[in-house]
Order: structure tokens, then C-alpha cells, then sequence
């Protein structure tokens, strides 16, 4: 019987590779090939000779064998670890590595090619075919469930056309419809694969930040043509890709043929999302471009119930605004015991705890048009001086944002001219005008550009120059830009100040040349450092958004010797690169951020890691846990601004427990950076999301009341007592949109909140950061119908925190009646008798004697079991829906009313409407319940009349304001114990 013959070493078959007959070379080489993963270590000695049969030039071999060769020394590189050189060799197999069976040599060599194909693309070089084979038969045999490792793969390579090819040799879930549409307008393709790519290129994830504009605007191109091929699209994803793309005519021509086929409610759903997520410049060309078809409202005697009304109504944001003013009235859960705690505590002869106060009020009522805080408390009002007075009367701004009506009679008494006269509370009016119509610049431009006259006081000025720039940001109205810039020019440090962050405001995201020469020509030959860092801090502002365009005007800004310009050199990292988690821009915050000579540098150094890597929140605790750690304060400051910042709203509980511990920093303004934070991470938090919420809540009071306490940190405590309530409790700090771009107005807002280190009127830009939290079902005439939706989830984890206190009153012992031994004895004797005779005990003494008995009583009913929470409740339309709970929310299936679209949280994660939802009334011929709207909020006719008969009523509830406060310390005045005073002794 033979016996197999076993390979014991690999010289044999190396010798013959060099036998003169080409024939056993070949045999030689294949035999070479079985054996490799076994004496891979012998052929190592041979591989000059191997290359030199591999070299396509070489006639050692016949032409077909070359490849093997190749492949044969790929493998031994493989075995001995030199992976760039075995992907090198594989590429040059070709045909005999695509022949390779699977196994972990194929997967590494794939992995490898595919790291160079990447690799060589973010460089900008052309891919070698061979390479690009081999990418393409990976991506060409992926399977479906592999859809969006390819989509991500194709991104990589930039590679357009596999993009297109994976997404039309995709098939879409066969999950049963919902909706009562045929299944043979169901989509064919999967377009989650589409939203997926949407989602990345949006979010601006790490690795994309490469990618050229020209790029970027295909793919946008290519996005939009493949979301068409679905007869009935995704109008919210392609709404977003108009918004990103700036794609006006686009979005223009298909409003104008929803409108004219009659299907009005997407058209008007679709102008609800551009009013969420698109820039009001391209709102305005879509006006633009619907007017020049025909689809203009009349300017005079327009029906409210005419389609083309209604449509341009929502799209200026007139409907939205009353919505959401009527939402944040009715629904304000403000806690004013809070405030008047707050208020009784802190001592307003002081400037910072009268501002603390004015802050606080202002975010806690933002938007809610409640002045009932202000009128109960006038003389505390009446105390305010200077700059404070300013503060108190932007203040009004905050209160009443939105109220576009209303807006001009509020701040009417104390404009230039008015019934008030004082420079403070003029310019400061003319600062709360500008909140008010934060962009609706046309509401407001008269009057503000009245204040920027020449004869103006600088003090008024700088009211005027802020109100422009928050009421006309990012327009690029380059008559009110150079009416700004002629008050810059005066030098003056006030009105300068706040020129310079109007300038920026206006051209914000604009990357304007002229606008970004001026700025800094002028930031270096003034001599005033308010001057100085506000046109730093505009120059941010002009390149938001921006990406690499701004790298140049960064290196110029980081490179200056004047350490303001280097701190606005941090914030144009910050704006320009917001949200993109840029891997350069971070490198270079934290160089600058432990490198710098300068404290305020290195502090915005850290504070922009928050807004650069907000999109990647989960990873900021970790990035700046060394940070806040840091032996220099200002370093440890920037830490606790940047976690609050990128964790804004989500209760992250890894943040929450790196800030705790800085609440208790030996240094004064670090303890303020931490309450800030926090209050803004736990904005809208329940106790059953964070069940810290409550202690945290408890520890700003403390602060608060604690007159030992610096008084830095009792500020930052009273703000975040109003930022964790802002808005009734129903706002939160969202830094992206629904649709995941960029939320222009929270960004800008955070980072004029931030600039009240030096200037603490600038604190009022927080209020353009908050954004509504509400869930606003409207039908065909933007009516609120009565609807029960339901919330899937229990209702105490979406609950308003509690705003009863806990009192624990003590009760008074009573002296105990002395009870003799042999009395004691008796009565013992008596019950023992009457419970073995089964008789009810029914003596004066058993509440007592069971409470002081040591043995349990049989007579003591069990206590009862507090019933289980349903797992389920119901919301009516106008509620307050966070974030967090729209994934938990559904209409009804078989209601009268349904949602145009799916509702809000889709399987594959993309939210499908925002905060107004169109909704199909599918028995219109019926009467139907709505929820009714408070008009005096929004009276439609004679705006005159309806200020004079509120002008009365202010007056009287003020002075009923005034007598119930009055009565109400009265009474608290026999309860509390008297405060500590010190008496004035005299010589």
C-alpha cells in the first residue's frame, strides 16, 4: 500500500522555480502556492528572486503565470506582517487574487486596498485601475444588508455613480403599509440607503470634511433626482436638501406645482420645514421665485383663506410665530416662587444680583409675553440704574420675542421720544425691539435706524446697532451694514462695541471680502478693546459656516500678537467649523488651548471644542476631562462652557458627573461655568431622565440663598435657575434642527450668551437660542383641531418638574400624663381579656400605645400599594413634546384626523415632520372642535384701539400687583424669622 507523501520543507520546489524548463517553473510556483501559509519562512529568502519572475518585463515565466508569482509574494508579505507591501503585490495579481477563495487573507488584503483607494482620494490622487477593480467588485457584490457599509465606502471614495448604482439595486422593505395609499406607489428602492447619505453629509461627521464644495453640490444633485424616482417623495429629506444645497428654483417650481395640482397641505407643510431648518435668504428667493409664477399674495384686501395667502404667511413665518407665541402663553409653567425667592435674596442695591435677576426672569418668561413678575415688583424695578436699567428693559425683548404685533406697544414708552425718557432705558428698548423681531428686520428697521443718528447718545446707539443686527441677521443688507459701519467709525468705545458685533451679524455666514478687510483694518488701528473684540468676535460671525474657506482668515487672526484678535481667532474656528467635528480644527483648539500665554485665549480655545464636536456630544466629556482638571481657572471654565454647550439638552450623565464636583471649585467663576452648564444640559429633564435634575435644581437655590457665597458664583446660579425653566419650561438648547443642518440662531445665541464675561448685556443673546418645544397639529385653514394623540411612554418621564415644595412641619410633642405601674398593669390586664374575647379595643389610649409599642398590632390595616403608572397617556394638540418624546408619539390610526406624513420618528432614525404637523381632515364635511387661539396676543385689526384699551388695563394690574406682593410679605413677614443685620455703631 503506497504511503502518502507529506511536504516536510519547501527547498525542493524553490530549487526547481530555477530550473531552465519554463514548464516546472510553473509547476514549481504552484506548488509553491499550496504550501506558503506552512513554510512561508523559506520562501522569505528567495523573495529578490520571486519579484524579479513577478516583474511584467521579465520572460522567466510565461505571461499568464506572472500574476501568480505576484500573488505568491503578496501571500509571504502577508505571513511576515508587511501589510502595505502584500496589497501592493495583490494589486499586481489582478485576475489570480480575484480568483483567491475566501478567508482572512482575501478580508485583509480587501481591507488593505480599500484604506488606499480612501487614502489616496481625501489626497486628491487618481485611483490605479487594478485598485479601483478591486474596490468596485466589493461594492458590486455586497449584499442588501450590507447596503450602508457600501454607501459609506462609496462616499469615502467619493464615487458618485456606485452611490446611484447601490441605491437602484436596492430593494425596498416589504413591511405592510399604514397608509391607505396602493401598494404600486409604494417605493421600489430602499430609500433609507438615501437618508442615510443624507444624514452623513448633513451632520458633517469626521471624514467629510474634505469634500469640495463641487462635490458636496452633486451629491446634493444626485440625492434630489434619486429621491424623485418615488411617486410619492420624501418632501421632508428633500426639503432639507434644497435647504443645504440653496437650491431656490428648485424648491420654487415644486411649490408652484403642488400648488396648482390642489395638493395644498404638502405644499404647506413643506413651507412649515423650510421655515424650521432654511436660512431667511433663501425663504426670501423662494418668495421671490413663486411670485414670478403667479403665485404672489395680493397686497391689497388678501383672504386669509386663499391658498397663496396662507402659503406666504408660512413661509415669512407670520403662522409660526403665532402658533408658538399662543403655545409658550398657555402652556408657561414658571415657578414664581422661584423668582421671588430669588429676588428677596439677593440684594438689588447690587448691579451684578439686579442683573442676575433681570436675566433670570427674562429666560424663565422667554417668549411667553408673561410681565407679571415686572409689574408685581415695580419698586424692585424702579432701583435699577445705568447699565442695569439697560439690561432690565432689554429684558422685555426676551418676554415678549415673537410677538410681532404687539411687539412696537410694549417697548413704545420706552423708545426716544417716548413717555420714559432716559438714555439707558431707550437704548436698551431699542435692543429689546430687535429680540422682538429677531429676523423680521422690516418690522423694526425705522425705528432702530432712528437710534443710529448721528445726535444720538452713544449709549442709545449701542441699543440701536444691537437691535439691528439680531432683527436683520444674516440678510447681508449692505445699507444698514454701512449705516453700522458710520457709527464704528465715530470711535466711540460704547457705540462701537456693539457695531462690531452687528457687522458681523448682518453678513453673518456671508464670507464677505469687503466686510472681513474693514473689519480688521479697523480692529488693529483702534486703540479701544471693546471696539477691538467685538469686531473679532463680527469676523466669527461673517465666516459661520464656512468650513476651509475660513482657514485663511483663521491663521491670520490665530498668528496676530494682540491676544483679542487671537480670541476671536478661536470663535472663527468655533463658527466655522460648527458641528463638523473637524479632526484639524480641534488639533488646533487644544495646541492653543494649553499653549497660549494668554488666559481669555486659552478659555475660548476650550469653550469652541463645545460647538465644533456638538454632533459627537457623548465624546466631549472625554476630550476635555484632562481640561477641566487644568491648574489654570480660565482653562477649567472654557471646560465646563464647552460641555454645556455640545451637551446642551440631553442630559448626558457622563457630563453631568464631570461638572458636579466643579460646582465645588475653589474658584469663583469656574463654580459659575458649572451651574450654567448644567442647567443648560438638563434643560427639559425629568426626574425620571436624570434623576440628578432634582438635586441640581436644589443645589442653584442653595447657592442662591447662601449670602456667604461669592457673588460670581450666586449669579451664574440665579441664571441657571431661569435657563432650566426657560421659555415656561417649555424651550430647549437644540445646536441642529430636526433635520439635522445647523440651527443658526441657537448657535449665534450661545456665543453672544458666552461674551457676557465682559459685557453682561450681551447675556440676552441666549434668548435667541431657545427653541419651543411643541407638538401643533393644523389642518387645511390653519386651524388647531381638538386631537387626542397619544404618548407611548409613561407619563412621569416627560413630566413638568414638580413645583410643590416639601414642608415639614413639625408637630409639637405633648407633655405625657404620668401613668402609675399598677394603673398600667390593669389596663394591660383589661385588653388582654378583651382580645381573647374577640372585643374591638376601642380605648382613648391606642393611638398611643401603638405608636410607642415595640410589639406589631394585628388591629393596623396594610398599607395600600401605589398603583402602577400606565404605560401609556394622552396629549392634546398645543402640548409641550420634547425632543426625546417624539419618537413615543402616534395619531390616532382611525381618527378623523392623520398626519400628511409619517409621523416623526421613522425606523431608520430621520424625523419626519418638526414642531407643526399638516393633518388630513378626512370628514370635512363635518363640524369639527378647535382648539381656540388667544387673540389679543395676535389682534388682526385695528392695532390702535386694541393699545388703547390695554394701556388701562396694565396700569391696574400693576397697582393689584403691587398690593398682593405688598400683602404677601406681610404675611411672610410673621412667618419667616427676622435676617441678620449689623448694627452702626458710632464713635
Amino acid at each position: 500500500m503506497p504511503v502518502a507523501s507529506v511536504t516536510t520543507s519547501a527547498l525542493g520546489s524553490l530549487t526547481l522555480l530555477e530550473d531552465e524548463d519554463k514548464d516546472i517553473r510553473v509547476y514549481a510556483l504552484n506548488h509553491l502556492l499550496s504550501i506558503v501559509g506552512q513554510f512561508w519562512a523559506e520562501m522569505s529568502d528567495k523573495l529578490s528572486y520571486l519579484e524579479l519572475l513577478a516583474d511584467p518585463m521579465s520572460k522567466e515565466l510565461p505571461i499568464e503565470s506572472r500574476p501568480q508569482a505576484a500573488l505568491l509574494i503578496s501571500k509571504i508579505y502577508f505571513y511576515m506582517g508587511y501589510l502595505e507591501e502584500a496589497v501592493e503585490f495583490a494589486l499586481k495579481a489582478g485576475s489570480s487574487f480575484e480568483k483567491e477563495k475566501e478567508g482572512e487573507f482575501r478580508e485583509t488584503i480587501i481591507s488593505g486596498c480599500l484604506d488606499r483607494a480612501i487614502d489616496q482620494t481625501s489626497r486628491g490622487e487618481k485611483i490605479d485601475p487594478a485598485l479601483s477593480n478591486i474596490v468596485d467588485s466589493v461594492l458590486r457584490s455586497t449584499s442588501g444588508e450590507n447596503g450602508k457599509l457600501a454607501m459609506g465606502l462609496a462616499l469615502s471614495l467619493r464615487r458618485l455613480d456606485l452611490v446611484e448604482m447601490i441605491y437602484l439595486t436596492s430593494r425596498a422593505s416589504s413591511q405592510p403599509s399604514t397608509s391607505s395609499q396602493a401598494s404600486s406607489s409604494r417605493p421600489t428602492h430602499d430609500e433609507s440607503l438615501l437618508r442615510y447619505v443624507l444624514s452623513e453629509v448633513v451632520s458633517g461627521a469626521s471624514g467629510n470634511e474634505s469634500w469640495s464644495g463641487e462635490f458636496r453640490s452633486n451629491l446634493f444633485n444626485l440625492l434630489l433626482r434619486l429621491f424623485n424616482f418615488n411617486p410619492n417623495p420624501d418632501w421632508n429629506s428633500i426639503t432639507t436638501i434644497w435647504a443645504q444645497n440653496f437650491d431656490v428654483d428648485a424648491c420654487g417650481d415644486a411649490l408652484v406645482k403642488l400648488v396648482k395640482d390642489g395638493n395644498h397641505l404638502d405644499a404647506y407643510q413643506i413651507a412649515f420645514d423650510l421655515n424650521e431648518v432654511a436660512p431667511q435668504a433663501f425663504i426670501d428667493g423662494t418668495r421671490s421665485k413663486l411670485a414670478e409664477r403667479g403665485l404672489a399674495p395680493p397686497e391689497e384686501n388678501p383672504d386669509e383663506s386663499d391658498p397663496q395667502v396662507i402659503l406666504d404667511n408660512i413661509l415669512v413665518g407670520v403662522t409660526s410665530a403665532e402658533l408658538f407665541l399662543n403655545f409658550l402663553n398657555k402652556n408657561n409653567k414658571t415657578d414664581m416662587s422661584i423668582l421671588k425667592v430669588t429676588k428677596d435674596t439677593l440684594e438689588d442695591r447690587y448691579s451684578i444680583y439686579h442683573s442676575a435677576i433681570t436675566f433670570t426672569n427674562a429666560f424663565a418668561h422667554c417668549g411667553t409675553t408673561s410681565d407679571k413678575f415686572l409689574r408685581e415688583n415695580l419698586d424692585w424695578l424702579g432701583r435699577a440704574s445705568n447699565w442695569a436699567k439697560f439690561s432690565t428693559t432689554a429684558a422685555l425683548g426676551l418676554i415678549h420675542k415673537g410677538s410681532w404685533v404687539n411687539g412696537v406697544k410694549v417697548v413704545q414708552p420706552y423708545l426716544p421720544g417716548g413717555s420714559a425718557p432716559n438714555k439707558f432705558s431707550e437704548g436698551g428698548a431699542l435692543f429689546a425691539l430687535g429680540l422682538i423681531y429677531n429676523g423680521r428686520k422690516e418690522l423694526a428697521e425705522v425705528e432702530l435706524k432712528k437710534g443710529l443718528g448721528e445726535t444720538m447718545d452713544p449709549i442709545i446707539q449701542h441699543g440701536a446697532a444691537l437691535g439691528l443686527g439680531v432683527s436683520a441677521i444674516a440678510t447681508a443688507d449692505e445699507d444698514i451694514y454701512d449705516q453700522i459701519r458710520t457709527v464704528l467709525f465715530t470711535d466711540n468705545a460704547t457705540a462701537g462695541e456693539a457695531a462690531g458685533y452687528a457687522m458681523g451679524l448682518v453678513m453673518l455666514g456671508t464670507a464677505s471680502e469687503k466686510a472681513l478687510d474693514e473689519m480688521l483694518s479697523y480692529a488693529r488701528e483702534t486703540q479701544h478693546e471693546k471696539i477691538i473684540r467685538s469686531l473679532a468676535m463680527g469676523i466669527a460671525f461673517v465666516m459661520y459656516a464656512q468650513r476651509e474657506k475660513a482657514d485663511g482668515i483663521i491663521r491670520i487672526l490665530t498668528e496676530e500678537k494682540d491676544a483679542i484678535l487671537r480670541y476671536g481667532g478661536m470663535f472663527t474656528i468655533a463658527l466655522a467649523y460648527a458641528g463638523t467635528g473637524n479632526n484639524k480644527a480641534v488639533k488646533k483648539l487644544l495646541h492653543v488651548a494649553v499653549s497660549d500665554v494668554n488666559d481669555d485665549v486659552r478659555r475660548a480655545a476650550v469653550t469652541a471644542l463645545g460647538f465644533v464636536l456638538f454632533r459627537n456630544h457623548t465624546q466631549v466629556p472625554r476630550v476635555v476631562q484632562l481640561l477641566a482638571e487644568s491648574y489654570n481657572p480660565h482653562v477649567r471654565h472654557g471646560a465646563t462652557l464647552a460641555l454645556g454647550i455640545s451637551c446642551a439638552g440631553t442630559g448626558l450623565e457622563t457630563a453631568v458627573e464631570l461638572l458636579e464636583p466643579m460646582t465645588k471649585d475653589p474658584v469663583d467663576f469656574v463654580r459659575q461655568g458649572a451651574y450654567l452648564s448644567l442647567a443648560m444640559i438638563l434643560i427639559q429633564q425629568s426626574e425620571a431622565q436624570s434623576p440628578k435634575s432634582a438635586s441640581i435644581r436644589e443645589l442653584f437655590s442653595k447657592v442662591v440663598a447662601d449670602k456667604h457665597e461669592d457673588p460670581m458664583a450666586r449669579f451664574g446660579a440665579s441664571l441657571a435657575q431661569g435657563i432650566i425653566d426657560a421659555g415656561g419650561r417649555n424651550c430647549t438648547l437644540n445646536l441642529s434642527t430636526r433635520a439635522g443642518t445647523l440651527n443658526m440662531n441657537t448657535i449665534v445665541g450661545l456665543t453672544l450668551f458666552v461674551q457676557f464675561w465682559y459685557w453682561f448685556p450681551l447675556a440676552h443673546g441666549l434668548g435667541l437660542a431657545f427653541t419651543p418645544t411643541a407638538l401643533i397639529a393644523v389642518d387645511d385653514k390653519l386651524k388647531l383641531p381638538k386631537i387626542d394623540i397619544t404618548c407611548n411612554a409613561k407619563q412621569s418621564l416627560f413630566a413638568y418638574p414638580s413645583t410643590e415644595k416639601k414642608v415639614e412641619e413639625k408637630k409639637k410633642d405633648k407633655a405625657k400624663t404620668a401613668v402609675l405601674s399598677t394603673t398600667a398593669k390593669a389596663k394591660a390586664r383589661d385588653r388582654q381579656k378583651k382580645v381573647e374575647a374577640g372585643e374591638a379595643m376601642d380605648t382613648d389610649e391606642k393611638s398611643e400605645t401603638a405608636g410607642t409599642s415595640d410589639k406589631p398590632s394585628t388591629s393596623v390595616p396594610a398599607q395600600k400599594k401605589k398603583p402602577s403608572e400606565p404605560s401609556s397617556y394622552t396629549l392634546s394638540n398645543l402640548s409641550r413634546v420634547t425632543p426625546n418624546q417624539l419618537q413615543y408619539i402616534s395619531f390616532p390610526s382611525e381618527g378623523r384626523y392623520a398626519p400628511i406624513r409619517p409621523s416623526f420618528e421613522k425606523p431608520d432614525g430621520i424625523n419626519a415632520s418638526g414642531s407643526i404637523v399638516v393633518v388630513k381632515d378626512n370628514t370635512p364635511e363635518k363640524d369639527g372642535e378647535y382648539v381656540e387661539l388667544d387673540k389679543s396676543l395676535w389682534p388682526g385689526q385695528s392695532p390702535e384701539q386694541d393699545a388703547q384699551n390695554e394701556v388701562p388695563q396694565a396700569r391696574s394690574s400693576a397697582e393689584v400687583g403691587a398690593v398682593s406682593t405688598t400683602g404677601a410679605e406681610e404675611e411672610d413677614e410673621e412667618i419667616e424669622p427676622p435676617q441678620s443685620f449689623e448694627y452702626p455703631f458710632e464713635d
